[in-house]
């Protein structure tokens, strides 16, 4: 009898242990401090306040990059002058897509599948259909920036986390392609469900989601413009039928706080840094006819005048110029010889215009002086002037100075010279919005007259850029992928030109 007992006792022991390992093998990689699932809400705001940039930072993953701005030649560089001479070739993508893509595919995730999508966490931010569209024109809009930087890029097989860790190089004429249907359908996919919980750029508001989507279509159908006209001419058609921004309260503005873990990033540096100076290209550009936004775009110098670094002053000729300084906490200024760039685009909370009224309707613009829409030139020159005063109102400018600068001679709309003139208008609309979209526009067309080549480049043309090298990572990690994607598109250096850029 003992020993039947003893056999039992044994039977039990054996059978708790077997349970609590069963329970311990099943939470070890389980994280106490970890929600399984995510609050889709979050994903959208931590997406858009990436690509602002945080913490008085300005990575290169930013919409308003100092690089960016550097290559479009609003700013000059004051000491370390190495990106404006363009010695830094490899720029890396990867915070991308660990980053802001990746939360938006979460997102798009969770609104769809059956196990998530009715669940608190996700339901609580917004309806699944919502939720989707405003994470698909995002994305789109991250993946049109990468796109256009790099030109071929890992795209139809990015964002499949373990499944696929080398991803291959998709064609720029593919992704196009595809960009154009996610963006119609997105814009087509909002419903009147609940609104965006979590949307730090548009409050929840569809519209201006729509507007976006669809004014993004035409900045895309416009890069086309050389390399597939009819296309272009078609996608452009279709989204002005859906509806593109009608005013500045439709603007893709990012805010910034009067805190230092959101504040400008050029606020950041002239913290402690002085890195960046208004260059001598825009001052003199704006001076040129008068310009009533000089003074919004730069801060006088010591003399009360306003004067900018000549882009690309390198060696000792920098010692002649002086920025002086600020008092961040005071919010006063000791200026030097050259212009700081202007507190309205520099205070704390200064915000950032990723895409403007004014970029579209100078878009409109040149899309009927094409033909592409109807009117002609007659036309062109009227949403040529509505979006000299749609950037004119942005900069707090209006009344009889919006006439005065329209009447100037060298503002006047004249059909030869079309191109140029709405260009270098949506350039200086567009100033430290977003440098890489005017960095886009001046590769398409040549214009404004830019300093090209830069004397003191230190790159082997000494040219503007036309892409960006892919980062060192595809190299080591993907190099079956990337030998095929240099074979396609041309060597992996700044002057090969992306497919649109012909």
């Amino acid at each position: 009898m003992k020993k039947f007992l003893n056999k039992v006792l044994l039977v039990f022991i054996a059978g708790a242990v077997m349970s609590s390992c069963k329970k311990i093998t099943d939470d070890i990689n389980v994280s106490p401090n970890q929600p399984v699932n995510l609050s889709t809400g979050y994903a959208l705001t931590s997406a858009i306040q990436y690509l602002g940039g945080t913490g008085g930072g300005n990575s290169t993953t930013n919409i308003n990059s100092a690089a960016g701005e550097l290559y479009s030649q609003y700013l000059s560089e004051t000491f370390y002058n190495n990106e404006s001479r363009f010695a830094l070739a490899q720029y890396d993508y990867q915070g991308y897509y660990t980053g802001p893509l990746t939360d938006l595919q979460q997102i798009i995730n969770f609104n769809t599948d059956e196990a998530t999508k009715n669940k608190a966490t996700t339901l609580s931010f917004g309806s699944n259909a919502n939720q989707i569209a405003s994470a698909r024109i995002l994305k789109a809009f991250i993946f049109l920036t990468i796109t256009d930087r790099w030109g071929d890029i890992p795209y139809s097989e990015a964002l499949k986390g373990n499944k696929n860790l080398n991803a291959k190089f998709d064609a720029q004429k593919d992704i196009y392609t595809d960009l154009f249907k996610e963006l119609t359908e997105a814009q087509a996919q909002f419903d009147g469900g609940a609104s965006l919980s979590g949307d730090i750029l548009f409050g929840g508001d569809n519209t201006k989601w729509k507007h976006w989507a669809n004014s993004l279509r035409a900045v895309m159908a416009l890069r086309l413009s050389k390399v597939d006209p009819t296309t272009g001419s078609a996608e452009f058609k279709k989204a002005v039928a859906d509806g593109l921004m009608a005013s500045n309260d439709d603007n893709a503005t990012y805010s910034y706080l009067g805190e230092q873990n959101n504040e400008n990033p050029y606020f950041g540096n002239y913290r402690s840094r002085y890195d960046y100076a208004v260059s001598g290209i825009v001052v003199d550009k704006l001076q040129a006819n008068d310009d009533p936004r000089l003074p919004v775009y730069a801060q006088p110098t010591s003399t009360g005048t306003f004067v900018g670094l000549p882009y690309g002053t390198a060696g000792t000729d920098l010692g002649k110029y002086k920025i002086g300084n600020r008092d961040v906490s005071e919010g006063t200024f000791r200026p030097g010889n050259i212009s700081q760039i202007g507190i309205a685009y520099s205070n704390q909370s200064s915000p950032a215009t990723w895409t403007s009224y004014a970029q579209v309707l100078f878009a409109q613009a040149e899309a009927a002086h094409l033909g592409w829409i109807t009117g002609g030139d007659a036309v062109a020159a009227t949403l040529y002037n509505q979006g000299i005063t749609a950037s004119l109102t942005q900069n707090g400018i209006a009344g009889a100075d919006v006439a005065t600068y329209l009447a100037k001679p060298g503002v006047v709309f004249n059909a030869t010279t079309a191109v140029e003139q709405i260009i270098t208008q949506k350039w200086l609309a567009n100033y430290l919005g977003n440098g890489w979209e005017s960095w886009a526009e001046y590769r398409r067309t040549g214009f404004p007259r830019l300093l090209d080549p830069v004397p003191t480049a230190l790159n082997a043309d000494k040219h503007i850029p036309r892409r960006q090298q892919y980062p060192q990572t595809e190299l080591q990690l993907n190099v079956q992928n990337y030998n095929e994607v240099v074979a396609r598109q041309g060597p992996d250096v700044l002057s090969t030109h992306v497919w649109w850029d012909k």
